[in-house]
């Protein structure tokens, strides 16, 4: 009998031995999730901003012309910090050729098949096949909208030249009533068509506004955002944002919630919504709006910050994609994002203006200053 009791106190204490080790496990295990949240909680906006910030600048020299150019001049916006000219000079350079070719393909009445061509290269998406589809309805839109983004920049550089004002005459002649104005159009291209109505009225050309936002509205209206996919909404909020975002001419001033009043009510309204919604690069633009329209105690601001600071993994310094990757080329957009909306700056620095900082040397042949304010 004693040898059975003995037993039995053994199998009982192998079990507690057992239960105990299994609670200190999962302990360790909720310990080790929360380290990461924890750790997020204690670094502030500014330090997960500048851990982003420098590893882009590390990889500066790995992404592509663009992205790179795209990066650093959203760095100069908001610090005023000249030390990525370079990378905008470079995309400058490459612009000449671009407004070469872009011309040329009009001079040939060619622009329906460098359409084709540019959407030849789009990966299969959702968003693409959509895309591909709508040029069914507007089948020269890639070329507009490549044209429009090289006059934009030439633009922001202040950097004019002879073939700049060919293209823009040639651009501003097209009617877009009807490519804004489609209601398919406006679900495969929201933010582009919102790009679009601001960029030609920055150009000169006829204002569009109404056409779009009435489109916008009848599309998606408000009651019906549950009815909307994920792709849609986000398609939707994409459309808002970028309305504020181009007519800031992209982070370098201010805007008046006056003029997007509507807007801002919206998002005020269903910041949650979005936030649970939405992916980082939605919501780090809603943020941002917030910045442009200077309203930095915006309880929406707030909710945006502490949704991207949540998202930020502190082994990659980056902000990871829907899919869990750590992409940097891939993640550049959305992590540039992520750093101005974090640092939060109430200063904005209009340009980089090329045509005045870089010397004339180093600006392409035929280039020139054209400063006008």
């Amino acid at each position: 009998m004693a040898v059975i009791r003995n037993k039995i106190k053994a199998g009982l204490m192998l079990v507690i031995f057992s239960a105990l080790a299994i609670t200190l496990l999962i302990t360790l295990n909720k310990t080790d999730r929360n380290v990461t949240s924890m750790d997020n909680n204690n670094l502030s906006y500014s330090n997960i901003a500048q851990a982003i910030k420098t590893k882009y600048d590390q990889e500066l020299d790995n992404l592509d012309d663009y992205k790179a150019s795209h990066y650093a001049a959203r760095i100069y916006r908001i610090s005023g910090i000249e030390t990525y000219l370079t990378y905008n000079l470079q995309d400058l350079r490459n612009m000449g050729k671009q407004v070469e070719q872009l011309l040329e393909v009009a001079h040939n009445n060619n622009e329906a098949a460098y359409s084709r061509k540019v959407a030849r290269d789009w990966p299969a998406s959702i968003r693409t096949d959509m895309r591909r589809k709508s040029l069914d309805i507007a089948p020269t839109l890639p070329y507009y909208l490549g044209s429009l983004s090289a006059l934009r920049r030439s633009l922001e550089y202040r950097v004019c030249h002879p073939q700049f004002d060919q293209l823009k005459k040639h651009v501003l002649a097209h009617d877009y009533t009807h490519t804004l104005g489609d209601p398919f159009m406006i679900k495969a291209w929201a933010a582009q068509l919102a790009n679009t109505v601001i960029w030609i009225k920055q150009l000169g050309g006829e204002d569009y506004s109404d056409v779009f936002l009435d489109a916008l509205r009848t599309v998606y209206p408000d009651d019906q955002d549950k009815r909307l996919s994920t792709q849609q909404y986000e398609n939707k909020i994409y459309g808002l944002t970028h309305m504020i975002l181009a007519s800031s001419q992209y982070y370098q001033y201010h805007i008046n919630r006056r003029d997007f009043a509507w807007i801002f009510d919206y998002f005020d309204s269903n910041i949650d919504t979005i936030i649970s919604r939405a992916k980082a690069d939605v919501v780090a633009e809603v943020g941002i709006a917030y910045l442009l329209a200077s309203e930095f105690d915006s309880p929406a601001l707030e909710k945006t910050k502490q949704n991207i600071a949540h998202q930020y993994d502190k082994t990659y310094h980056m902000i990871p994609g829907v899919d869990g990757k750590y992409n940097v080329s891939a993640g550049a957009h959305r992590n540039i994002l992520a750093i101005m909306l974090l640092s939060s700056p109430q200063s904005l620095y209009p340009g980089p203006w090329l045509g005045q900082t870089a010397e004339a040397t180093q600006l392409p042949q035929g280039m020139y200053n054209c400063i006008t304010s």
